[in-house]
């Protein structure tokens, strides 16, 4: 908790202290280094400073933190595979002192207004797919995509895919209004012809504009952005199936990054690229 974290903090000019020099042997063509990794005093710290940082991330969903704690993060680099640990241990070092700074902003006192932030915090995460069911092909991949970086189905709803639907003998309308009641819901608007003419889709968005739910817009095949009406944003940069491969890269990309922020959960580099080729490859055959 708070003072155990500043605790830790503040021994870090102690751990800084701890580093070992490395000079190769003749020879060897291994530069030398300054190396900690593998001194039991700083694992036993950083172990503690990552589940003091872990904690935040689960209460707060704060992107600072999480770009320490994710698996590329500066807290994952001390493996012994770099030349030197000076640089990622000076960054995290960095990182650290700005989180005791703003110590107050992880910790916040427990007014009633606090309270209510922190009660909207704890309530679970869901992606929400808003769709159209005679749009299922493309809706179906754009599952198995977010199902290959981890999401489950206590991460994701999309009422046409069997594994992340409505539970047998639940009431469809209590279901809905109880995700949009008890989760922190993101929402996916997959946009197209189908959606405008479903009564459904449409008490979906507006759900989701009143309660105003983040929310990012794919615009399904032969969909463009002069279509977009109703509660979405139409000057709001989406995600266009028609666009070209490489940017349709990057959009994917920074879907991924929002949806990583979120969830906590990471896909390494290559996997992601070959499961993102792969999915464009198959909307694209859509058409």
């Amino acid at each position: 908790m708070k003072n155990e974290l500043v605790k830790l903090i503040e021994e870090v000019d102690h751990i800084e202290g701890l580093f070992r020099h490395f000079e190769p042997e003749a020879g060897l063509l291994i530069p030398s280094g300054d190396y900690i990794y593998d001194v039991p005093e700083f694992i036993e710290w950083k172990q503690a400073i990552l589940y003091e940082l872990q904690d935040i991330y689960d209460r707060t969903q704060d992107t600072f933190i999480w770009k320490i704690i994710n698996a590329t993060g500066v807290i994952s680099r001390f493996t012994g595979r770099n030349y030197d640990d000076r640089k990622n241990f000076a960054e995290l070092k960095g990182a650290l002192l700005v989180i005791k700074k703003n110590i107050e902003k992880y910790y916040p006192s427990t007014t009633d207004k606090n309270l209510e932030v922190s009660e909207q915090v704890m309530r679970k995460t869901k992606v929400f797919i808003s769709h159209s069911s005679k749009d299922i092909k493309q809706v179906s991949l754009l599952v198995d995509l977010l199902a290959d970086m981890g999401l489950t189905n206590d991460d994701l709803f999309c009422s046409s895919v069997p594994d992340y639907s409505i539970p047998l003998n639940a009431d469809i309308y209590d279901y809905l209004a109880s995700l949009f009641r008890d989760c922190n819901i993101y929402v996916i608007f997959m946009l197209s012809h189908n959606y405008y003419q479903s009564p459904v889709c449409l008490n979906e968005m507006g759900a989701a504009w009143v309660l105003k739910n983040d929310y990012t817009s794919i615009l399904l095949h032969g969909f463009d952005y002069h279509e977009v009406k109703g509660a979405v944003n139409p000057n709001k940069i989406g995600l266009r199936f028609d666009d070209s491969d490489e940017l349709l890269k990057k959009r994917l990309g920074e879907l991924i990054t929002i949806l990583s922020e979120r969830f906590g959960k990471s896909i390494p580099d290559m996997r992601w690229e070959r499961k993102r080729d792969s999915f464009i490859s198959e909307i694209k055959n859509l058409v």
